[in-house]
């Protein structure tokens, strides 16, 4: 179905992959000032928010058309990885809230319109809501009763993306469909009480009773791009990617930043002694970004719209991999400061929580998606 037309927005200059790279590593430092303050707060400070607006990083995915960069995921990653290496959790709502702008893109105009309407969007995810199915009534779908943990961003959101369990036509089964929800029809649950990624006020919350209008409804499956799209998408190459094999490409650009700050770190703090290779570690993160940037590269080549099933499998197994890497150089760091480290105002100590707090998700379980198809 071809994209239907769309309404002239005000022109920005295009923001290039250069453009965003080089915004984000001009304001990680401001961002690493925040990054304790973010810690003690549970959330990102808004002066933090303010910098990613400005830098107009959360709309890297965005579709030109609507006043984004309609930049890649190697955009999505490389910008994600140099705000981490201040701030891993202002790197984690950029990856989320950012790759979000992507998914809406491919819902109808209506909703399309009501987003992109904001000069940045910022929209949160919950990708599995609890509770009863949605039901189908006239005028779109009933949510009641309804919660989600680990929603990162909703403090800063203006919209929520949550996956719902639904039925595609009166009298259907449910099946797996998302829906844009309002961020001020939500309750809180002030649950974040974390050992890492504090920054990213990733709480609950519940949706007592919400009628979502239709056109704030997709299919799951609308996201794969070797399906039919209902509603027309974009027809740049991210929109050539399969959400189940990109989807959390950018949250690896958290463990790349955060192993590159754990080294930054170590090597500033004058320590002496051949306790850590440094260079080798390094060398481990290079590897682990190269790794991520030739599978996003095999995936925009790959003659089946998405990748075929085994350039998915090998995607998130990479994902998997860089993470699980990632995460071992910011350990090794920890182990090789000393014992000052265990103090609060230890930066490697925040950066260590961090790190290991990002690589609990299960995008990065090698013993998850280490297999791939023969």
């Amino acid at each position: 179905m071809p994209t239907p037309a769309l309404p002239a927005l005000p022109a920005l200059p295009a923001l290039s992959h250069d453009d965003a790279v080089a915004a984000a590593r001009a304001i990680a430092p401001r961002l690493a000032a925040y990054a304790a303050e973010a810690d003690r707060l549970r959330t990102l400070p808004a002066e933090a928010v303010r910098l990613l607006d400005g830098a107009r990083l959360f709309d890297v995915l965005t579709p030109r058309v609507w006043g984004g960069g309609g930049l890649g995921f190697a955009t999505a990653l490389l910008t994600t990885e140099e705000l981490s290496r201040g701030c891993a959790s202002a790197g984690w709502l950029r990856a989320v809230m950012g790759g979000n702008t992507w998914t809406v893109a491919q819902f109808p105009l209506e909703a399309r319109q009501e987003v992109f309407a904001a000069p940045s969007s910022r929209i949160a995810l919950q990708l599995r809501l609890s509770g009863p199915p949605a039901q189908r009534v006239p005028g779109g779908y009933l949510l009641r009763g309804m919660w989600g943990r680990f929603c990162s961003g909703i403090d800063h959101a203006d919209w929520i993306v949550a996956g719902v369990s639904a039925p595609p036509a009166p009298g259907a089964e449910p099946e797996p469909h998302l829906v844009l929800i309002p961020q001020e029809r939500t309750v809180p649950i002030d649950d974040w009480h974390t050992s890492g990624l504090r920054g990213t006020g990733s709480r609950s919350f519940t949706v007592p009773e919400l009628l979502v209008p239709g056109h704030r409804v997709l299919p799951l499956t609308a996201l794969d791009p070797a399906r039919p799209t209902p509603h027309g998408r974009p027809r740049t190459t991210p929109y050539r990617m399969a959400f189940e094999a990109v989807g959390t490409v950018a949250l690896a650009g958290v463990l790349l930043g955060a192993a590159r700050a754990a080294l930054d770190t170590y090597t500033g703090s004058g320590t002496r002694g051949s306790r850590l290779d440094v260079s080798a570690h390094t060398a481990t993160v290079d590897t682990a970004r190269a790794l991520l940037l030739a599978g996003l590269d095999r995936l925009a080549a790959s003659a089946t719209p998405g990748g075929t099933a085994e350039e998915r499998a090998r995607m998130r197994r990479d994902i998997a991999y860089a993470g699980t890497r990632c995460r071992e150089v910011v350990n090794a760091v920890y182990e090789a400061s000393g014992s000052a480290v265990i103090y609060d105002d230890a930066p490697v100590q925040r950066i260590w929580r961090d790190a290991n707090a990002a690589a609990q998700h299960p995008t990065f379980d090698l013993r998850r998606w280490g297999a791939t198809p023969s």
